[in-house]
């Protein structure tokens, strides 16, 4: 009786622990707050941004040759920035094994070594449109592909893809039919340029939100537990500077 008593203890701490952790799903906000907001120097276009628990990282992209990742401070803050000449259009930081990944103009995904700026070749051909700006889980452990009107779920260790389903994304313009971000709930994609369809991970219409401002299509990002879009540098090889808008939803 008392060994019984005390698995009936350990197995209530754990469901305990469980739901502590993890916690209800947290409704989203219909008007999202701004609390992020800095520049963003780049060649040609700010295409995506990504956090690694303490600094900001982006990533342009429309020419192999000028491709940069600039990392900032919590405050905006220029810190460094890296040379790694692969035309980006998502940056990834995946909190299992702490690299830093980019999803390129292509089907191609590389991990970057930043310490050294040196690039490595993941997993060739795993995605469908050369043009394609996937969401990553904050886990780290899928990616989310819009492709001919479906959603392609794909593990990130393996490349493979583990499902797919018929999906209604938003218009059809360069950048914003082709770019998603995730959340640990919610897949959000562009519903016109000041506006974003929020769904479930399974393809689920939630909601829709409104923005304050317009987004460049390839932007839309979620890290840091923010929604991310860029007004565009729209630059050249002479560079020029974007913004960077982090809201709380």
């Amino acid at each position: 009786m008392k060994k019984v008593l005390q698995l009936c203890v350990l197995v209530a701490f754990v469901l305990i622990s469980i739901h502590a952790t993890c916690g209800p799903k947290k409704p989203l906000i219909k008007d999202p707050v701004q609390v992020v907001k800095f520049r963003d120097e780049v060649y040609f276009h700010n295409m995506s941004i990504a956090f690694d628990g303490d600094y900001y990282y982006t990533i342009n992209g429309g020419n192999d040759a000028y491709c940069m990742i600039n990392q900032y401070d919590m405050d905006g803050e220029l810190i460094d920035e890296y040379d790694v000449e692969l035309d980006g259009r998502a940056i990834f930081f995946n909190p299992a094994d702490e690299e830093f990944y980019i999803k390129i103009y292509g089907g191609d995904l590389y991990k970057v070594d930043l310490n050294v700026e040196t690039t490595e070749l993941v997993h060739e051909g795993i995605f469908k449109d050369d043009q394609s700006s996937p969401g990553m889980t904050p886990d780290g452990k899928y990616l989310y592909e819009y492709y001919e009107d479906r959603i392609r779920v794909l593990d990130f260790k393996t490349g493979k893809k583990v499902k797919g389903y018929k999906f209604e994304p938003g218009f059809n313009e360069s950048g914003y039919y082709a770019s998603l971000a995730c959340s640990d709930y919610y897949l959000f994609a562009w519903g016109a340029t000041d506006e974003i369809v929020v769904y479930d991970l399974d393809g689920n219409y939630i909601t829709e939100i409104d923005l304050p401002r317009d987004g460049y299509g390839f932007s839309l990002s979620y890290c840091n537990g923010l929604l991310w879009i860029a007004r565009d540098a729209d630059g050249s090889t002479e560079g020029d500077t974007g913004y960077w808008y982090g809201y709380r939803l």
